[in-house]
């Protein structure tokens, strides 16, 4: 790639030298975006300033607190803000502003991470962000990862959602794309979870049941719940899973169930013995003079515990059906992550199965995700087409002659709404269960076969999206925060899908003696 100058006489550049890096043309083209909606700048204003608000009647409630639980001798000073009214935002410490946090933004989508040590460290000492830093924070160091992290998180997927909205802009007025095609697919994802087993999950369930329960003297200054032999079951619940993992050769089976079991009734006397103390002590508990931040703490981690047995039994339950009955489970009754309770178990096709999100793409014709939704569990393919046709063309206020997708997209009712959105020209659905759709004449035509054999494309998109900017597995749990890492990685790609069509646009004007 050729060094990329950002002088110029009436554009204030972002790097005060000359830049032969990636990540310096990905930074110019993500900033050189906001010419175009500078509102962007005050929609991450605006999510900041309500975050800062909600913190600080956080701080207010306690206060109010201190306050009632002292013996005053003068009343609420004038002119002091109230928890119950309005709060404005006053003078306080220096804070991340907008532009900040929207570098850090692209940071993330870009290296996966702004937080753990490597990108830390990868981010401390690369020359263009220091660069960026010195020629637009002058004197201004980097900000502590956790200050990053907190304000990143500040920023609301509808911001996110907003910049996305703004590439397609972008490509559009610059004729990198008509957007006249456009191309869906879906993908599996694996989250930040390992493969669950059922004696493991009951295990794990117990054993942070009990953790917590015997930290709550520590935390909250109340009594923990009474341990009586609860250590040693758990000690006999570890032993049972330990053989059940490593059970083999012949005779495995019945191993295990004998396993199985025996571990039904040493779980069984855990949870019975901490729902009932967690019922002796609920009162008191709930009734300890606690500060408001404690207090809900408090409630959270006795919620957390009832909740882990509760799920314990459900876990022991359809685990006694399948292992003693010998009936199967369906997964979406299973409990398939501890870490993030929102992941589920993705089939594909014959593909291996994972335990994550089946987030949908959607493609324009050269190359640049459009639309991107990440639907909780393992949702069908089927009723997405209609949505996400219509985010794709809300984004890029611009309606695809052709629309092409696989047969797991393939319903009657999919097809006959998206054929009948004005603009729309040909629909393609590929596989047995979309010829079904597509009267013969239509299949065989020559637009239709053209779209089926083109839509391999997407396959393409999803593959540099998963190995180059580690769309295949994420960091994050939670439904909500996974969607704001792919939506940052898809961001990221669509930057740098951008920067590389330039160049080749580049490569192709002659030069002029």
């Amino acid at each position: 790639m050729e060094p990329t100058s950002f002088f110029s006489e009436n554009n204030p550049t972002l790097f005060p030298i000359e830049m032969n890096v990636d990540i310096a043309d990905y930074l110019q083209c993500a900033f050189q975006a906001l010419k175009k909606d500078p509102g962007i700048f005050d929609a991450i204003t605006n999510d900041l300033d309500q975050h800062a608000l909600e913190r600080k009647r956080e701080r207010l409630t306690e206060a109010e607190w201190v306050r009632r639980q002292t013996l005053e001798l003068c009343l609420e000073c004038p002119g002091s803000d109230s928890v119950g009214g309005e709060l404005t935002l006053g003078t306080g410490r220096p804070r991340m502003g907008a532009e900040e946090v929207y570098l850090f933004i692209l940071l993330r989508g870009y290296l996966s991470s702004v937080t753990d040590r490597q990108a830390c460290e990868r981010i401390r000492d690369s020359i263009t962000v220091r660069a960026f830093y010195n020629n637009q924070f002058s004197g201004k160091t980097i900000p502590a990862r956790s200050t990053i992290h907190e304000n990143i998180q500040a920023v609301s997927m509808e911001t996110r959602e907003r910049i996305l909205a703004l590439q397609q802009r972008m490509v559009l007025e610059e004729g990198l794309d008509d957007f006249s095609e456009l191309t869906l697919d879906s993908t599996a994802v694996r989250a930040n979870s390992v493969w669950p087993s059922e004696s493991g999950i009951i295990r794990d369930l117990l054993e942070r049941a009990f953790h917590r329960s015997q930290l709550l003297n520590r935390r909250y200054f109340v009594p923990n719940l009474m341990p009586w032999y609860v250590p040693q079951w758990l000690k006999e619940v570890r032993k049972c899973h330990f053989a059940i993992s490593t059970a083999s050769g012949k005779g495995a089976n019945r191993k295990r169930r004998k396993q199985y079991q025996r571990l039904y009734n040493k779980a069984g006397k855990v949870i019975s013995h901490l729902q009932s103390e967690l019922g002796k002590h609920r009162e008191g508990h709930y009734g300890a003079i606690l500060k408001p931040s404690l207090e809900a703490r408090l409630r959270k981690d006795l919620s957390s515990i009832e909740a882990a047995l509760n799920t314990a039994e459900e876990v022991i339950a359809y685990s006694v059906e399948r292992i003693c009955n010998g009936n199967s489970v369906p997964y979406s009754e299973k409990v398939i992550s501890l870490s993030d309770g929102s992941a589920a178990m993705i089939i594909k096709g014959d593909r291996e199965p994972v335990i994550g999100y089946r987030p949908q793409v959607c493609r324009s014709r050269n190359g640049f995700v459009t639309a991107l939704h990440v639907p909780e569990g393992n949702a069908a393919d089927s009723p997405q087409l209609y949505s996400m046709v219509l985010k794709s063309i809300q984004n890029t206020n611009t309606v695809p002659e052709s629309v092409s997708t696989d047969d797991g997209y393939s319903s009657g009712t999919g097809f006959e709404l998206v054929k009948s959105i004005p603009g729309i020209k040909k629909v393609s659905l590929s596989g047995a269960k979309g010829k079904r759709l597509i009267t013969e004449e239509d299949w065989f035509s020559e637009d239709l076969s053209e779209l089926r054999r083109n839509r391999s494309a997407v396959e393409s998109l999803i593959f540099v999206l998963k190995y180059v900017f580690n769309f295949g597995r994420v960091r994050r749990r939670g439904i909500e925060a996974v969607r704001q890492e792919l939506m940052e990685k898809a961001i990221a790609y669509n930057f740098m899908r951008m920067v590389h069509l330039r160049t080749e646009r580049r490569k192709q004007i002659p030069l002029v003696a």
